[in-house]
């Protein structure tokens, strides 16, 4: 993959960022850092910027080059699904940060309907502790030939339990995660058991506005700010390339204190059954480092 000709600038973020590379003691050994995060063209200025406690779910190793198979599992923990048979890590010369994660979200096996797709894992950063509000920041990469199937995940929110990728969450925990639908447009879907009747809404996208190209790196900025207790005034607000495309003023994921904002559900893939996904190159997508900011 090319660049596209784009013209790409640096600018240091105004939070500060924490690589995360071994929990407790690399706050510990290494402070906050400041970390540059290159935009193409203008820089964009989503939630992430007002959010001055933040960490990164570093894939780079001390070089900057991509970090080994084993040292990925490590860090994603024993919950994985998918991971290390569906993604790699790769280096990126052309995006936003210099390294992601190449995955294999459709069928692995074009003749094997079955065949395990997408992965799925939370990520607890150790320093976030009962959030009220975040903002999660990632960029991704959808091949000229990407196929969006019946729709699809992205990375989002999780509070309490963190669900499987196409379960509902369980009781006193939340999920809200961005998707994909069929013809690219963006979606977030947040899903809480014990509130409403349905206990899941679907944040619209109006007019169609928020869309996801093939072809070029897209930044997605994805903010959650959790309702008071038993009112629906939480809201979610979604940034892509600086842009804001999705904004929701009337959530209620709880009806009690807790649960609070408890990390990032990793969950990238199609929805439905495997069968319906696309397979080889044109289910094959890209992601950077994730990175979450809180208060």
């Amino acid at each position: 993959m090319r660049s596209m000709g784009w013209k790409m600038a640096k600018k240091t973020s105004a939070q500060m960022i924490v690589n995360v590379s071994g929990g407790v003691l690399a706050v510990l050994m290494f402070g906050y850092m400041f970390v540059k995060y290159r935009y193409i063209d203008v820089p964009p200025t989503g939630c992430m910027e007002a959010y001055h406690q933040a960490v990164r779910f570093n894939l780079a190793n001390r070089e900057g080059g991509p970090i080994s198979a084993i040292e990925l599992q490590a860090r994603a923990g024993n919950e994985e699904q998918g991971l290390m048979k569906n993604a790699s890590v790769v280096r990126l010369d052309d995006a936003p940060v210099s390294t992601g994660l190449e995955i294999q979200a459709g069928r692995a096996d074009a003749q094997n309907p079955a065949s395990t797709i997408g992965i799925n894992f939370p990520w607890r950063p150790q320093s976030l502790r009962n959030a009220q509000s975040a903002c999660l920041r990632y960029s991704v990469f959808l091949p000229e030939d990407f196929e969006f199937g019946f729709g699809g995940y992205l990375p989002g929110f999780f509070g309490g339990d963190v669900p499987a990728r196409s379960e509902q969450p369980v009781d006193r925990s939340f999920a809200a995660r961005m998707m994909w639908t069929k013809d690219g447009s963006g979606i977030v879907l947040a899903q809480a058991k014990p509130v409403g009747e349905q206990g899941w809404r679907i944040i619209s996208n109006p007019k169609g506005r928020l869309r996801l190209p093939r072809g070029r790196w897209t930044t997605i900025e994805q903010e959650l700010v959790l309702n008071t207790p038993g009112h629906a005034n939480g809201q979610m607000n979604v940034w892509v390339d600086g842009e804001k495309m999705l904004e929701d003023k009337a959530l209620n994921l709880r009806n009690e204190e807790f649960p609070a904002i408890d990390g990032v559900a990793n969950t990238v893939g199609f929805m439905g059954a495997a069968q319906t996904a696309p397979s080889g190159a044109q289910g094959k997508l890209r992601i950077t480092s994730v990175d979450i900011g809180w208060r």
